[in-house]
């Protein structure tokens, strides 16, 4: 096939990355502090459980390692010791068409940029949170997965009105299932309730930590659908992701709620490190 970009001729190619074609991937967002990403493990481990449920073919290193390898990597090359790594994996290359070699190789990109971390009042009062129209698609072979095509995400946040940090999303059925960049949590008389992501959503990695630190600690903690009409019926709620750790909603739909017990418990077993053990 011949390729042209931005009207710039490439020539004649006998394929192209299955990731620009596609989506055909999963990827990974690292924190790193001081050089180190504290929840590296779990990072390497749902990657590796989507590469596998796509049945896209392991990179000959351990996963862990090469996410290692890739932060020493961009550290040395950049002089920068915080920042966010995004590491892509897709199913290689290929020529026009859907199909794809079972044989072909996993193709590796990283990018390393700054972070700059939300204000230190957006963890202390909480953050302004809005419901966005666009929906989360129901699919179950791909629900929980954090795959390449996020084009729901994207037109999602381009909803967001002045001021307010994030949006949640639903599925058609009316269920809230997550943020355009974080999962939910909801707190309500000592118990959290999360939303059920067999059908639709991204389980993610700081989720996932939340589920383990509240079984070790013997917090209720329900996994359950919640409509999005009955989300006020909760006191307290925060949005959560790996790079930014736990922020508290101060608003949801411009109603006030209250920052949790629970919310702050979890903000500190994350500053402790507590969250990773």
């Amino acid at each position: 096939m011949w390729v042209m970009d931005n009207q710039r001729f490439l020539g004649e190619r006998d394929s192209w990355s299955r990731a620009e074609q596609f989506g055909d991937g999963v990827f990974e967002t690292l924190l790193v502090s001081a050089g180190i990403c504290h929840a590296l493990p779990f990072h390497a481990q749902r990657l590796e459980s989507g590469l596998k449920r796509l049945e896209i073919a392991l990179p000959e290193q351990n996963l862990q390692d090469m996410l290692k390898d890739y932060i020493e990597k961009m550290i040395n090359h950049s002089a920068l010791s915080d920042g966010v790594l995004k590491v892509m994996v897709s199913r290689g290359n290929s020529a026009r068409g859907y199909g794809y070699d079972r044989q072909a190789k996993a193709c590796v990109r990283v990018f390393y940029s700054p972070y700059k971390r939300p204000e230190k009042a957006c963890y202390v009062n909480g953050i302004e949170v809005q419901y966005c129209n666009t929906q989360c698609a129901i699919q179950p072979q791909l629900a929980g997965l954090k795959h390449l095509n996020r084009l729901e995400n994207v037109l999602a946040k381009s909803e967001l009105n002045d001021g307010c940090f994030e949006g949640l999303m639903s599925n058609h059925l009316g269920f809230v299932i997550e943020g355009t960049m974080s999962n939910v949590f909801f707190e309500k008389d000592g118990s959290l309730y999360t939303p059920e992501l067999s059908l639709s959503g991204v389980g993610g990695v700081m989720r996932n930590l939340i589920f383990k630190y509240c079984e070790r600690k013997d917090i209720s903690l329900n996994v359950m659908d919640i409509k999005r009409d009955n989300a006020e019926q909760f006191n307290s709620a925060f949005v959560c992701n790996s790079v930014m750790g736990i922020l508290p909603i101060k608003t949801l739909n411009k109603n006030n709620m209250a920052v949790g017990q629970l919310s702050r418990q979890l903000q500190l077993a994350i500053e402790s490190g507590e969250m990773y053990a």
